[in-house]
């Protein structure tokens, strides 16, 4: 059985798939999901072939069939990790960007597209729906990095990090690139990854059952004039723009 730390990316050669095959795509996407519920579960390397494919509810030779056996099967999860999180991710991205733009140095402009910021990574990771097994995956590849990190870097962690980044060098006054404004950038966004990963820890010491949509609210009111004050900012009202929608 392959390492994880030696898992390579399957080319777009290896996942072409003879067309009309009934309920390929169907089948393809079952897989995709079971397998990131397993792998997020435990690693790697504590699935099987059999085990993944029991799971989707194909046989083994599905899995060959789509994606040319795990390693390329590892490689389609991390890409439907990137997809699945844009919903999240991207709309975040642009509109920091362009709020950036026309804050214009203005702090309490500024203020406002931060704690915007934070509160749609916040709720993101709360809500459980998008990252439901994408956040495991994510801090598994931190801490294990396999030869797909680097795709992942790339394409879902790089973007993010570096729109916020140009908040907070707008805050702050360092160079968007300067290490204090990455190791900001980081631990800002860490910061708010924290309430996913550490939900379960969270949960037995607030003797909360979930994440309800009226504790999210108390996290982000929490967290909001925190990450401010690290930031510099003045403190604003972290739903001011959704009352103003």
């Amino acid at each position: 059985m392959a390492s994880h730390s030696r898992i390579k990316a399957i080319t777009p050669q290896t996942e072409t798939r003879r067309p009309g095959r009934p309920g390929g795509e169907e089948s393809r996407a079952r897989i995709l999901e079971a397998a990131g519920r397993l792998i997020a579960d435990r690693g790697y390397d504590g699935v099987s072939i059999r085990e993944l494919a029991r799971e989707a509810g194909v046989n083994g030779a599905s899995i060959n069939y789509h994606f040319g056996g795990k390693e390329g099967l590892y490689h389609g999860i991390l890409v439907k990790l990137v997809e699945d999180t844009e919903p999240l991710f991207g709309p975040m991205i642009e509109a920091l960007r362009d709020g950036v733009k026309r804050a214009d140095g203005d702090r309490a402009a500024l203020a406002r597209m931060a704690a915007f910021v934070i509160r749609s990574l916040l709720t993101g990771v709360s809500s459980g729906q998008t990252l439901r097994w994408q956040m495991p995956i994510m801090l598994r590849e931190f801490h294990q990095p396999s030869s797909e990190f680097a795709m992942l870097i790339r394409d879902r962690i790089n973007p993010v990090h570096d729109a916020v980044a140009e908040l907070v060098a707008a805050a702050t006054g360092h160079d968007r690139r300067a290490p204090e404004t990455l190791l900001l950038t980081a631990n800002m966004i860490a910061q708010c990854m924290a309430f996913g990963a550490t939900k379960g820890l969270i949960l037995a010491r607030l003797d909360w059952e979930d994440y309800t949509p009226e504790y999210i609210r108390l996290i982000v009111g929490t967290m909001v004039p925190r990450m401010l004050a690290m930031l510099g900012l003045p403190e604003v009202d972290p739903y001011a723009d959704e009352e103003e929608a």
